[in-house]
């Protein structure tokens, strides 16, 4: 038995798993919720030591006793932490979803264009990214600057628990909005308008890269054994992308679970103004020397969830939302009923229309519509957001969609992927590898300690196969209908409402304020 540590630091929820590399399984896992705070209602936030704690006890579940061969780190990208000299945390981790960093996006913009700013970085400004919450944090807690050593983004933090190394990989540096793609090394432009310094940073590496061991004091709160190698793992998305397959140019991964993140794999940075224009991101991927075109949609579980509680009621409880009788009351009108359709921008548009003040709109509602049409619609105008977005990214690189694996939660909603390959009328995959953030955690463990020579042999040792779903032919040619007559027609039908929506929601909040 040769193990390998997966540690996966999720949104919701927090792994260690165990990879048996000789049986290609996973051994054993343990499971915790993430820790979050909420110190105001439209803010959260996560407590540095909870968090570790939180990732102790996961592994304290399942290393005891076991003669582990290396250990890797996936997790949630853009949210970070400033600690001190010592290693400290100075500050609460702002969660890569808080939205308190809107001002830091404008102070972006009015210094770089899109262009400008997607030709270093590969990325277009986001609140998300990690630099931003450093920016945010200079303007309200300049105390909390003056004592800042590193800047570390969360994975980082978990690995100097761990080693008392710093160190970063690619993927997650990317995420910084600090990051140079061409040089795969820290920006000199984009850390002097941050107000950084490149040694506030940790070291920057390929993911798979050995950074250190386990110490006495992280083997004692942890019950690893020290000197247990800790290998650079990487974004959740993409060491979930690595397991599921996505490790050689033109493949496809679509990795949905409370957001959508679509991505193709490419040999080579691309930027562009229309890339730039249209909020795709191009940057480092997990697997040495290639790179990931990325589109997102940052509710896409969290629309399905947030419908399906409020078609249920206030009644009823987190575990018990009825998504498979709402799943199958949609069944009926598939191919038989049109409408209604969702425009899914729940937190604005994502990609390709790069609009975040873009909304949700739901159209084409009649009397004889239920429930079952309402989660139906939702359904459909995902399925459609992955086309579109696919179609997008075609013209980029002049490759059609092949080789579409589906990974994540919302592959447990069989009509959604019997939907996406009729949208597509594509046979697509869906990878059934266990909690394969993880598992992309521990094949990268494997190739920092030289257990796998290759990415392709990391694959090669997993034995868990993939569901294969074909295309119907009927309503690939009734979805074609729908995709091309009205979905594409939404977002420009109703941009100059939401627009003016949010002029008005912005008014109010400034009156509120005042």
């Amino acid at each position: 038995m040769t193990l390998l540590l997966g540690l996966d630091i999720g949104t919701t929820s927090i792994k260690a798993q165990l990879y048996d590399a000789e049986i290609g399984r996973i051994a054993d896992i343990a499971s915790r919720p993430t820790p979050v705070e909420h110190p105001t209602p439209e803010r959260s936030q996560h407590d540095p030591e909870t968090l570790w704690q939180t990732v102790a006890s996961c592994v304290r579940e399942v290393a005891p006793g076991r003669s582990i061969a290396g250990i890797g780190v996936s997790c949630f990208a853009e949210a970070g932490l400033p600690v001190d000299a010592a290693g400290s945390p100075l500050y609460p981790i702002i969660a890569w979803y808080d939205r308190r960093t809107e001002p830091q996006t404008a102070w972006w913009e009015a210094r770089l264009s899109a262009d400008e700013l997607h030709a270093i970085t590969g990325q277009r400004v986001s609140p998300s990214f990690g630099v931003n919450k450093w920016l945010w944090i200079r303007r309200n807690e300049p105390a909390v600057v003056a004592r800042t050593a590193k800047w570390l983004s969360v994975s980082d933090y978990v690995l100097w628990h761990l080693t008392g190394e710093y160190a970063t990989d690619y993927t997650m540096a990317s995420r910084t909005l600090l990051l140079d793609q061409r040089k795969l090394g820290w920006s000199q432009e984009m850390l002097a308008l941050a107000g950084l310094d490149a040694r506030q940073l940790p070291d920057v590496l390929s993911s798979g890269t050995s950074i250190g061991t386990v110490t006495c004091q992280a083997a004692a709160v942890t019950g690893l054994r020290v000197g247990t190698p800790c290998v650079l793992g990487g974004h959740d998305h993409l060491c979930a992308a690595l397991a599921a397959g996505g490790a050689r140019s033109g493949t496809v991964i679509d990795s949905s679970g409370t957001a959508q993140a679509l991505m193709v794999v490419l040999p080579a940075f691309h930027t562009s103004p229309w890339i730039a224009d249209h909020g795709y991101a191009c940057y480092a991927h997990v697997v040495p020397g290639q790179y990931v075109l990325k589109g997102g949609l940052k509710a896409m579980g969290g629309a399905i969830e947030w419908l399906t509680r409020q078609l249920a009621g206030p009644d009823v409880g987190a575990g018990r939302l009825p998504y498979a009788e709402l799943e199958e009351a949609a069944k009926v009108g598939v191919g038989r009923r049109v409408g209604p359709l969702w425009l899914p921008h729940l937190i604005g548009s994502g990609t390709p229309e790069s609009d975040r003040h873009s909304r949700a709109a739901l159209l084409g509602v009649q009397i004889e519509h239920d429930r079952g049409d309402l989660f139906r619609g939702l359904l459909e105008s995902l399925a459609f957001w992955m086309r579109h977005n696919l179609e997008d990214m075609a013209s980029l690189t002049g490759e059609p969609a092949r080789d579409v694996t589906l990974l994540g939660g919302t592959t447990r909603l069989t009509l959604l992927t019997q939907m996406k390959a009729d949208v597509l009328n594509l046979p697509v995959s869906i990878s059934n590898v266990p909690q394969a953030a993880a598992t992309g955690a521990a094949l990268l463990a494997g190739l920092g300690t030289g257990l796998f020579a290759t990415p392709e042999a990391a694959l090669d040792s997993l034995r868990y196969d993939h569901t294969v779903i074909t295309p119907n032919a009927e309503w690939a040619e009734w979805y074609g209908h729908l995709y091309e007559e009205v979905y594409r027609r939404l977002y420009s039908s109703v941009r100059d409402v939401h627009h003016s929506l949010e002029r008005i929601s912005a008014r109010v909040s400034a009156q509120e304020r005042s």
